[in-house]
């Protein structure tokens, strides 16, 4: 069968993309490499007992996307979207509710917080009426230009100089990772949400929502099926080659993995460069048969994000009974100290997992290990990314690019899957009229 699009890859961009493409008439095949649906938002198995192994929450997949789908993902609501635990002792509750939010930085003697948290937002506002829903992603240029003389101009200075000027030192973490702290503070405004939320049945269950309305939309998969070749001809892309040796004819090629696989899947034709480095990053699950014990600040907010000071922590089996077991997921730290923090004992524990950035290229084909795809540093944002002028495009017709490594960058958002697809279609249009 001929294909109107091909996407590679059925991570939550490429799944968003072939929701898109589908619901405006196109016949659209995803072919995925590994068996299920949802790439980095995964939900892993052990002898039964269900954890996400990737991603852990989900805060910025923007309800938009959602809605123009008629899609709902089974989270779970609480009135924080982060507790936050400071070195020394004191917990801060960053309520979804403004006014609470607001009282409670006030409880700590921030009473400067306010500003930020308005400014943020309305940088979120602008971002999102001007930039973000685009077939064309902005450059720098463009972004300098709506912020500059105006009070949100601060986001163009490093993160920590926005910090220290309305919060103390010791709550910087609660708003940016450490990473941040040297870059422009519009990457810690596009990381900051207040809608980080658990997902019921771990993250994979995202991938499962949008692989089940994409197929009621008519959208063919392929699982357990390596793309080897992107089949170019005089220049434009006309379909795949997988792993049996066969050949799959399209109109359109969509690359929904990392750019960099580009370099291979083209045979050098095109080249995304990455910054050679392995990041040294730590992703913990425990399965537990006892449930963990817990500070007082957490007994009754289990079904809130935790950043403690080794990490960013969830209980999701305290709100999600269908994992099947007692579960505590820790992005760092060492594994030592996250058993001491809980009072694990030995032989409480049944698994524990460990993914690392080089356990990560290896499963989820993530060149350099970057769960972002690229780098989510100035050199690689706007219409940086990941290549200078591209946006979703490549120089090779008909091949286009979406997922994390594309504009506007990483985590779970389906913003570049939405944006890819509209750009595909906008091309389609104008190519019949």
């Amino acid at each position: 069968m001929n294909y109107d699009v091909i996407i590679i890859g059925a991570g939550h961009n490429g799944l968003v993309s072939a929701n898109y493409l589908a619901k405006h008439g196109l016949k659209v095949l995803v072919i995925e490499a590994r068996s299920k649906p949802g790439g980095m938002a995964d939900t892993a198995e052990y002898k039964g007992l269900k954890y996400s192994k990737a991603s852990y929450v989900l805060g910025l997949f923007p309800k938009r996307i959602e809605e123009e789908l008629g899609i709902y993902f089974p989270v779970i609501d609480s009135p924080f979207a982060d507790i936050f635990l400071t070195e020394d002792g004191e917990v801060l509750y960053l309520w979804r509710d403004e006014k609470k939010r607001i009282e409670e930085f006030r409880k700590h003697g921030e009473y400067k917080y306010e500003k930020l948290d308005r400014l943020i937002f309305k940088l979120k506002r602008i971002v999102e009426e001007k930039f973000l829903f685009v077939t064309k992603p902005p450059s720098i240029d463009d972004f300098k230009k709506a912020v500059e003389s105006t009070e949100l101009e601060i986001f163009l200075e490093p993160t920590r100089k926005v910090l220290s000027e309305y919060l103390d030192n010791k709550f910087h973490e609660a708003l940016a990772y450490a990473f941040m702290f040297n870059l422009p503070a519009y990457i810690m405004a596009y990381y900051f949400s207040l809608e980080w939320r658990i997902v019921k049945g771990g993250m994979g269950s995202v991938g499962k929502v949008l692989e089940e309305n994409a197929k009621k939309l008519g959208v063919d998969f392929m699982y357990d099926t390596r793309v080897e070749e992107i089949v170019i001809k005089n220049g434009k892309a006309e379909g795949v080659s997988i792993n049996n040796g066969k050949v799959i004819q399209s109109k359109v090629v969509l690359h929904a993995g990392s750019p960099v696989l580009l370099n291979r899947l083209t045979n050098g034709m095109i080249r995304v460069y990455h910054p050679n480095f392995i990041p040294g990053w730590r992703r913990w699950t425990l399965l537990l048969k006892e449930a963990p014990k817990v500070p007082d600040f957490m007994k009754d907010n289990l079904d809130s994000l935790f950043t403690l000071p080794f990490g960013e922590v969830t209980i999701p089996s305290a709100v999600d009974p269908s994992l099947g077991c007692h579960v505590i997921t820790s992005m760092g730290g060492d594994i030592e100290e996250i058993k001491d923090f809980f009072k694990v004992k030995e032989e409480s524990v049944i698994h524990i997992d460990l993914l690392t950035a080089d356990k990560l290229e290896k499963e989820y084909l993530a060149p350099f290990g970057d769960m972002n795809h690229m780098p989510m540093t100035p050199e690689f944002m706007f219409d940086d990314r990941p290549v200078k002028g591209w946006g979703y495009t490549t120089p090779i017709k008909n091949l286009y690019i979406t997922g994390s490594g594309t504009y506007p960058g990483g985590q779970v958002t389906g913003i570049p899957g939405r944006n890819a697809a509209m750009k595909i279609l906008e091309d389609l249009i104008r190519e019949n009229t």
